[in-house]
């Protein structure tokens, strides 16, 4: 029984053998069309990116293309009509997408073509942007060279502007002295006829006096030949000679108590204009300063509180000098609308108008009673003004422009004035002379001159970046003040005495501020708050006040000491 179990088994196994090798015989009529398919599958795949869409028809067409080919397979073993119908159609599809994928090819082609072609226009592209981008940094750093040279241009530009308005100031000053020369050439003329007139008929009146005097004598000598008296001639007269009045001045001595200490710390620190500062100036009382700018206004400040007190208009240009009066009732600015006004500090309205210079005023000063003022001017001339007739009573020319003004005598009849061509004038207010002409003490431009408190010092700021104190009455440096650093800002920059003179304080250029002593001429102590050009500074008591050109007013304290006592 075993052994007929395993005759079936195996006639089984061969059976299913046969029917395998049957269906191997049947569908290996299609194999190499299923390998030529693959084939060209294969080819296709490397177009997929290209061909997405294509790939995914022709996938189903492969799908179909199997299930049609088992299909016709079995159609063909039927042998049915239709079937073979049916595989034509499969095959004229097949030729289709043949000739598709030929037509795929093709745009292939022209594709890359079309991308080489691309590519060869962006490298052409890419060397132009970077020829461009050269010529783009070539071009921005000659416009850079061209805006420096611009820049340098315009800065010549602007001080050859500045130049030819000094020169046309200086050309209207030398008109004005012109005419007022001609004037005085008519007039001498004038005179010189008339005293030729005078002279004559006062020769002729002597000649006929003579003639008479003969006529007598000879009458008397002939009456009485024998007495022989003396005769006095006639028209005898006694003369006196007259010289000039000398200056008077009261006789009085007193003591004064000064602080002469230099400051040690900043107090206060104050942003005082909206454009640049260009003067300062402490009230004689020193409770309030004074500040002068660039946006036409005057400003009062409180010492103490660094408050604003007051703001005075009226000037049509930059204010260049501020200047109290004695009685600080009174205050006084320059401005370069060549014109100084006169402001009541009580009412904050201004009193006068002092018109008649052609050229901006850099400095105006009151005399001590406050009855005169005196200004100078870039058109060459020092005014001097009646406060009470309010016009102008006397016109000094200088010969040059003058950057500041100061009085050096009680009276305020002596006047020094500091000028654009670096010597030092002393000129005489009553008959408007030129007393004594300082130079070779500067080889820069004096833009300052402050007189010390007994008036026979006067102090001299250069833009030679020194600083010297003459004596008045023998016109010889006392002292050459100069430090490593100091450097003078501005053309109006102020330098200034202590007020018992024994330190001089001025301001450089870097914000730094130099105290000298005047015994030795050294510094002795050095301070800074300020970073700008320094353009004015001013001590009144035991307080110094410093000016920047950028805005800004710092006000310096100090610690009390045994105050120093001094002589009128």
């Amino acid at each position: 029984m075993t052994t007929a179990y395993h005759q079936s088994t195996q006639q089984w196994e061969a059976d299913i053998l046969g029917l395998f090798a049957n269906r191997d015989k049947h569908e290996k009529a299609f194999t190499n069309m299923v390998d030529s398919y693959n084939e060209l599958v294969q080819k296709l795949s490397y177009y997929v990116e290209q061909n997405k869409h294509l790939e995914s028809t022709t996938q189903n067409a492969k799908d179909q293309h199997e299930k049609m080919a088992r299909q016709v397979t079995v159609l063909r073993e039927q042998g049915s009509p239709m079937n073979q119908k049916r595989s034509a159609e499969l095959e004229a599809q097949v030729a289709s997408l043949k000739d598709e994928r030929a037509e795929l090819y093709k745009t292939q082609g022209t594709n890359a073509q079309r991308l080489l072609d691309l590519n060869d226009i962006l490298r052409n592209k890419d060397a132009t942007l970077a020829q461009n981008k050269e010529e783009i940094r070539r071009l921005t750093e000659a416009n850079t060279i061209f805006a420096h040279k611009n820049q340098d241009m315009q800065e010549r530009l602007n001080e050859k502007n500045v130049t030819i308005q000094v020169i046309q100031d200086e050309l209207q000053t030398l008109q004005l002295e012109m005419g007022k020369l001609d004037e005085r050439q008519r007039e001498l003329e004038r005179e010189n006829a008339q005293l030729l007139q005078r002279w004559l008929k006062m020769k002729n009146e002597e000649a006929d006096r003579m003639n008479a005097a003969n006529v007598f004598l000879e009458n008397e000598q002939q009456e009485t030949a024998s007495l022989s008296q003396p005769v006095q001639s006639p028209g005898t007269r006694s003369l006196r000679s007259v010289g000039p009045d000398s200056p008077t001045q009261s006789n009085w001595r007193g003591q004064s108590t000064i602080f002469s200490i230099i400051p040690q710390i900043s107090s206060r620190k104050i942003t005082t204009h909206d454009s640049e500062v260009n003067t300062v100036a402490m009230s004689n009382g020193g409770t309030v300063f004074a500040t002068g700018s660039n946006d036409k206004k005057i400003k009062i400040w409180d010492v103490k509180t660094g408050a604003l007190k007051s703001t005075l208009t009226g000037c049509l240009q930059a204010v260049m000098c501020v200047s109290f009066n004695a009685t600080d009732e009174l205050l006084l600015g320059a401005s370069n609308d060549n014109a100084a006004r006169l402001w009541h500090l009580g009412t904050g309205r201004p009193r006068h108008t002092l018109t008649g210079h052609i050229g901006k005023v850099f400095s105006a000063r009151f005399n001590p009673d406050s009855s005169k003022v005196v200004s100078g001017s870039h058109d060459r001339t020092i005014k001097v003004w009646d406060l009470q007739k309010g016009y102008c009573i006397r016109t000094m020319f200088t010969f040059a422009s003058v950057n500041d003004v100061c009085l050096l005598d009680f009276d305020g009849s002596t006047i020094a004035s500091g000028h654009l061509d670096n010597n030092l004038r002393f000129w005489d207010a009553r008959s408007g002379n030129c007393v004594k002409e300082v130079t070779g003490i500067h080889v820069g431009q004096i833009t300052s001159v402050c007189p010390s408190s007994d008036g026979t010092q006067i102090l001299t700021n250069s833009r030679d970046n020194t600083v010297r104190i003459l004596d008045v009455r023998t016109y010889e440096t006392l002292s050459v003040l100069h430090a490593d650093g100091y450097k003078t800002g501005t053309n109006w920059s102020k330098a200034c005495f202590s007020p018992d003179g024994q330190y001089v304080v001025s301001g450089s250029a870097d914000g730094t501020l130099y105290y000298w002593s005047t015994r030795d001429g050294t510094v002795e102590k050095t301070t800074k708050e300020q970073s700008g050009p320094i353009v004015g500074v001013s001590w009144s008591n035991s307080t110094v006040v410093s000016a920047e050109k950028d805005k800004t007013v710092v006000i310096w304290g100090t610690t009390a000491r045994r105050p120093t006592v001094y002589e009128k």
